[in-house]
C-alpha cells in the first residue's frame, strides 16, 4: 500500500480555495482503480495547515494518478502555499489493527521483545 501525505499552509484568504482543489480531487480519486481513499483535514486555528492523504493499492496505482491531468489540481493546490509545502509518500509494507492494541494492552512485555527481534 502507498500513502501520500501533502501538508499546505496558506494565507487565510486563500483558504477556502486551497479546500475546494483538495476536495474536488477526494470526488474524483473514490472511483479510480487502486484508491483505497482520500481526505483532507484541516487544523482549527486561522493560519493552520491542511492535510490531504491518498492511500492507493499499489505503487503503480500512485503513479498513474500522478502522472494523470487530476493530480495537476493537486500541484495547483501546492502553489497556494505561503511556505514549501511537504509532501511524502509512504510504502507501507505491514498494517495492524485493533490486535496490536489488543496484544501491547494484554502483554506489557510486548514493545521490549519486538525491539530485540524475539516478536514479528
Amino acid at each position: 500500500m502507498m500513502i501520500s501525505l501533502l501538508k499546505v499552509i496558506t494565507l487565510s484568504n486563500k483558504r477556502d480555495a486551497l479546500l475546494e482543489v483538495l476536495r474536488s480531487v477526494i470526488d474524483h480519486t473514490w472511483g479510480l482503480p487502486g484508491c483505497l481513499g482520500s481526505a483532507c483535514y484541516e487544523e482549527k486555528k486561522s493560519e493552520g495547515a491542511v492535510l490531504y492523504v491518498e492511500q492507493w493499492e499499489t505503487k503503480e496505482g500512485l503513479y498513474r494518478h500522478i502522472q494523470s491531468d487530476l493530480y495537476l489540481r493537486v500541484i495547483s493546490a501546492m502553489e497556494l502555499a505561503v511556505v514549501e509545502p511537504e509532501i511524502r509518500f509512504h510504502e507501507v509494507s505491514q498494517s495492524m489493527g485493533m490486535e496490536l492494541i489488543e496484544s501491547l494492552r494484554t502483554d506489557p512485555r510486548l514493545p521490549t521483545l519486538l525491539r530485540e527481534g524475539e516478536v514479528s
